[in-house]
């Protein structure tokens, strides 16, 4: 495995999954998180430096994707077919559990968890495409 590729791959997944995620939160959900802090059920602010450990949370999914790719390449062959079965794994894995129980027990309703799970999938595929694609064994 090439370790300077798979974190080249892993940072650039893990920038445009963040781009993704905060149009998702900010532009798709933005008002409701504010609905939800008014009616108190979610905090205002949150109680831990939440948005520096969530951007760097997802620079680590980019690298993990990357990794994976890379891990995968030689038994599944290089191109996007590897990086999509890689994306459904890790997209379902952090995409729909939590998100499953959110929108069973929580109060948010079934929008936001349901937005939260689609998004990680589709953030997953994304990176998983970019980390591929940036992705080159050493020679």
């Amino acid at each position: 495995m090439n370790t300077k590729r798979i974190l080249l791959g892993g940072l650039a997944a893990g920038l445009v999954m963040n781009v993704m995620d905060a149009v998702a939160n900010g532009a798709v959900l933005g008002a409701r998180y504010r609905a939800c802090g008014e009616q108190g059920l979610l905090l205002k602010d949150p109680r831990t430096p939440f948005y520096v450990i969530w951007i760097v949370t997802i620079f680590a999914i980019g690298i993990g994707l990357a990794y994976l790719y890379a891990a995968a390449r030689p038994r599944l062959g290089g191109g996007p077919k590897t990086a999509i079965a890689v994306a459904l794994v890790v997209g379902f894995a952090w995409g729909f559990p939590a998100n499953f129980a959110t929108a069973s027990w929580s109060p948010l309703g079934l929008f936001m968890p349901f937005v939260w799970a689609v998004a990680a999938g589709l953030e997953a595929m994304v990176g998983a495409l970019v980390a591929g694609a940036l992705y080159r064994e050493r020679e």
